[in-house]
């Protein structure tokens, strides 16, 4: 069965013979066989073989063979007949030339192919006369080839309808030979397919959306060009509105019409690339001076012979540049200016602003400022009504945003709204506003940047904004792809057509804010699922999971994040089904995993005994945590008894591709990140001998209850101290009567000591409300029990067992009756314990996964200095 162009029928036709010829391919050509039908073209070319023809044409049917070539079919349905070398038609009396028409057709498809050198083609051609009868007979000299041998048709007429298709191939085979072609070949077919009949998708790309919305919303506008003509009135203007509005725009504008009447001007800005920004643009405009107020300052400085002292640079950026300035100009060492153009006034100080205002006194100056665009740690800057009352003027609001796309305007006017109404001539589209909520956000990003890289956008247009301290992952990313990326700090009043806000969960609102309203064609903010900022209110953050799924879609990626899941992609997990500890065995890593329930003491204490009795690494982490993996280290420099809590550290764990394991696998959390499996190969053996696995099942019969109190009695005097302490918290965990007891997290101890407290929270959890709690009476009992204890004397273990009672009543989970006796208290009347970490390093909140300490500095730390010194747009790494 032939390929069929197009393969859902005939295209429009009222063509009879065109329909069932196009039936009669599609049935009978074989699967080599391409056919196009109703093939329209174009091409001027056809004018050098008729001056009065029209540069377009329609080909009826044009098949395609690897082998044999090209043909084009020419279909005249009705009957015709021959007369006076002519064809005319039987019914309605009109002539046709299907010769020449079919050479022009053959002639301008042969010149347009010919635009691409590969398919410069020789093509044949043929006529069908489905209802008309010749006889056989030669018809015009252009349709039937004499010299051949046998003479050639190049018609098929009614007779010979049944062998159609036959003798479309015979005409085939006649014109290779008779234009003496090669064979097209299948690469050649294909490349002419396409080219004939491409597939185009048709939707706008962003590379030409970016060219659009470049040429039409970031030139100067008319209704901003009257605000140009209003600065240039007035003496002293206060120009103020939201990013997009064109207020830097106005500044060069401005700037040149003045330069263009002799002035020299002074333009002074904030920001150290918004500045150079500037000056590209009045480049041209020679008596345009642009730069930075530190530059500003740093001139006045070098003008005066003074040097900051070693150690208070800060200082100067501070408090000391402004002196700076005022010093040279009352001396009179700064040039004379005409006018002065202020750009990013709200990142200045009140100071700052008195001292230019005072400078140009007499003499025209125009601020422009955006009280929105105002970092939270930028402290007592100048606000919008300060700067009026010090200018003598009302601010002039801009209010028609032409930058940024409407979509992102409608989620900046949702989350800040503003305090006059904003219009926007652009359309809103949906697709130039991105926000989405990802367990990788690394990956999401690099996955964006080269689709749109693949689309046809240009790396320079896209822009990569974070926050001034990141996480260790995003500093990867950026070394390892290398965007162009810069901190909203340093980016703030320039744009970009798209940009691309990765760990948008590390930004307040002020910051993200600006890092929205910096896309001038599309925005995509990227926030990662896992982080501990979804707990606390923050606008953009609230907006987002309030809206339809977004809720769901943040819990289906945090649960990706969860580290049995990970853990689970990784590797196969075989349960030993205890009912005290969730252990499993990880074929392929062969090491333990130990997923702890919220009772983490329960947990330590089986870690501490398991970690010396299993040859293989131990891995473990809180039920449901996304951070907290660990595994546990043996301290080869402990001395006391190997079954001590403190016998191990908890190493912290992160999954990386490890490029020998060919997989996502534990690594050091550390500067530098090694795989752990790499790392303790040489331990990894196989599944224990089932004597270790039978001692454990023991141990956790004993602990659960199940084994038989017979052997209970029997086992428990030799018991190590460990698991008699988890025996006791799982015991308590059943028949508690009060719960936060039981809920405070080991302390930091001795071994010995933190048995003790296990004990005591056990005896508060399990108490008779009101019962009376001899201390000495319950250390005793307790000495008496286990074997383990005759380490040290039973006085030692009361002084022991009593501080531990004393912390916990110290805490408020007991009632003092008198030295020695206590009793304990009701859950309501005592405190609901902090949840820890389960490395044990410190109290964490609810939800908690990353610490200021787990971030990386990635801006210079003086950041006013970034505004004297060009910043490189890689990311440079500040640990």
């Amino acid at each position: 069965m032939a390929r069929m162009i197009p393969d859902s029928g005939p295209r429009g036709t009222d063509s009879k013979g065109e329909r069932d010829l196009y039936t009669i391919f599609k049935a009978e050509l074989p699967d080599d066989y391409t056919v196009i039908h109703s093939l329209p073209w174009l091409s001027a070319a056809v004018k050098k073989v008729d001056p009065q023809a029209k540069p377009t044409g329609e080909i009826d049917f044009l098949i395609i063979h690897p082998e044999k070539g090209l043909l084009v079919l020419e279909v005249k349905s009705g009957e015709y007949g021959v007369k006076n070398n002519e064809f005319f038609h039987r019914h309605k009396l009109y002539s046709i030339d299907p010769v020449g028409q079919t050479r022009k057709n053959v002639h301008g498809i042969a010149r347009w192919l010919g635009s691409n050198p590969l398919l410069r083609l020789r093509i044949g051609y043929g006529f069908v006369f489905p209802d008309s009868d010749f006889a056989g007979k030669p018809t015009t000299p252009g349709m039937y080839d004499t010299t051949s041998v046998p003479a050639q048709p190049l018609y098929v007429d009614h007779r010979e309808m049944p062998n159609v298709t036959e003798r479309v191939v015979a005409l085939m085979d006649y014109w290779k030979t008779t234009l003496g072609n090669f064979d097209l070949g299948e690469a050649r077919v294909a490349r002419l397919i396409e080219f004939l009949t491409p597939e185009i998708d048709g939707r706008r790309g962003w590379a030409s959306r970016i060219l659009f919305d470049n040429k039409e919303w970031l030139q100067l506008t008319e209704e901003q060009s009257i605000v140009v003509m209003r600065v240039l009135k007035n003496q002293t203007s206060l120009v103020t509105g939201w990013p997009g509005t064109g207020k830097t725009l106005i500044v060069i504008e401005t700037a040149r019409r003045l330069a263009s009447q002799k002035k020299k001007v002074l333009v002074v800005s904030f920001n150290n690339k918004l500045t150079e920004y500037v000056r590209t643009q009045l480049v041209d405009s020679k008596t345009c001076d642009v730069v930075t107020w530190h530059g500003l300052c740093g001139q006045a400085r070098n003008v005066l012979g003074r040097t900051s002292e070693p150690g208070k640079e800060d200082e100067w950026y501070k408090l000391q540049c402004v002196h700076d300035l005022k010093d040279a100009i009352d001396q009179g060492r700064l040039s004379g200016y005409s006018a002065l153009l202020v750009d990013e006034s709200q990142a200045l100080l009140p100071s700052w602003c008195e001292t230019l205002s005072s400078w140009f006194h007499d003499k025209p100056k125009a601020f422009f400022c955006d009280e929105t665009q105002v970092f939270p740690y930028e402290r007592g800057n100048i606000s919008l009504k300060d700067l009026s009352e010090l200018l003598g003027v009302d601010p002039f609001p801009l209010t028609i945003i032409m930058r940024m796309p409407k979509a992102v305007t409608s989620i900046l006017e949702e989350v800040v709204p503003p305090k006059l109404q904003h219009s926007t001539p652009r359309t809103l589209e949906h697709d130039t506003a991105v926000e989405m909520i990802s367990a990788d956000p690394c990956k999401e990003a690099s996955q964006i940047r080269q689709n749109l890289i693949d689309s046809g956008v240009l790396p320079e247009d896209m822009v990569i904004l974070i926050a001034r301290f990141i996480p260790r992952q995003y500093v990867e990313y950026l070394i390892r792809e290398q965007p162009r990326c810069e901190t909203i700090t340093k980016f703030r009043g320039l744009e970009a057509p798209i940009i691309l806000i990765l760990g948008a969960e590390l930004l307040d609102t002020a910051e993200l804010f600006s890092a929205y309203s910096r896309a001038t064609s599309k925005c995509i903010a990227i926030y990662n699922a896992g982080s501990y900022s979804w707990s606390r209110q923050e606008a953009f953050r609230s907006r987002l999971i309030s809206l339809p799924n977004h809720q769901a879609i943040l819990q289906e990626e945090k649960y990706k994040l969860r580290i049995d899941n990970i853990v689970a992609r990784s590797t196969e997990r075989t349960t030993l089904n205890l009912a005290s500890l969730n252990i499993s065995w990880a074929e392929s890593w062969k090491v333990w995993l130990i997923e702890a329930d919220d009772d983490q003491s329960l947990a330590k204490m089986w870690i501490a005994y398991l970690a010396h009795k299993l040859p293989q690494p131990i891995f473990f982490w809180p039920k449901n945590s996304t951070t907290r993996f660990h595994y546990a280290k043996i301290n080869s420099s402990f001395t006391e008894d190997v079954d001590s809590p403190d016998s191990y550290s908890a190493q912290s764990l992160v999954f990386y591709p490890c490029q020998k394991c060919v997989d996502l696998t534990p690594h050091t959390d550390i500067i530098k990140a090694n795989c752990i499996l790499c790392e303790t190969e040489k331990g990894r053996t196989s599944y224990p001998d089932i004597t270790i696995i039978d001692a454990i099942r023991i141990m956790d019969s004993l602990i659960s209850g199940e084994l038989d109190k017979d052997r209970i009695r029997e086992l428990q005097p030799r018991l190590p101290l460990n698991i008699a302490a988890a025996a006791s918290l799982f015991r308590a965990e059943r028949n508690k009567k009060r719960s936060n007891a039981l809920k405070v997290q080991l302390p930091t101890g001795r071994r010995l000591y933190l048995i003790a407290f296990i004990f005591a929270q056990v005896r508060i959890a399990t108490s008779s409300p009101g019962a009376i709690m001899d201390v000495n009476f319950l250390a005793d009992e307790i000495y008496g029990r286990f074997n383990g204890l005759a380490s040290i004397s039973s006085t030692d273990w009361r002084k022991i067992f009593a501080n531990a009672m004393g912390t916990l009543y110290a805490k408020g989970y007991m009632r003092k009756i008198s030295k020695g006796f206590y009793s304990p208290m009701e859950d309501e009347q005592t405190p609901v314990p902090r949840r820890y970490r389960s490395d044990g390093y410190g109290a964490t909140s609810e939800g908690e996964d990353l610490e200021a300490d787990d971030l990386i500095n990635v801006e210079i730390e003086d950041s006013e200095d970034d505004h004297l010194e060009a910043i490189p747009e890689c990311i440079v790494v500040h640990a």
